[in-house]
């Protein structure tokens, strides 16, 4: 699958391939065919904000 992925604070999301994730039990597996990014993720990718661990990929 596709994914885009923060490395590095400031720097611009990288796009990867990356396995297909398989449900655990009481999950399931759903297809995205578009996605939108929320004014916190930008923040993160600015490097406004600094929690959390990179890469960023979920």
């Amino acid at each position: 699958m596709k994914a885009m992925v923060l490395e590095r604070r400031g720097n611009p999301l990288v796009e990867r391939d990356q396995a297909i994730p398989i449900p655990g039990p009481d999950e399931i597996l759903i297809k995205v065919t578009a996605c939108g990014v929320c004014r916190t993720d930008l923040h993160v990718v600015d490097g406004d904000l600094t929690c959390g661990t990179l890469p960023v990929n979920e």
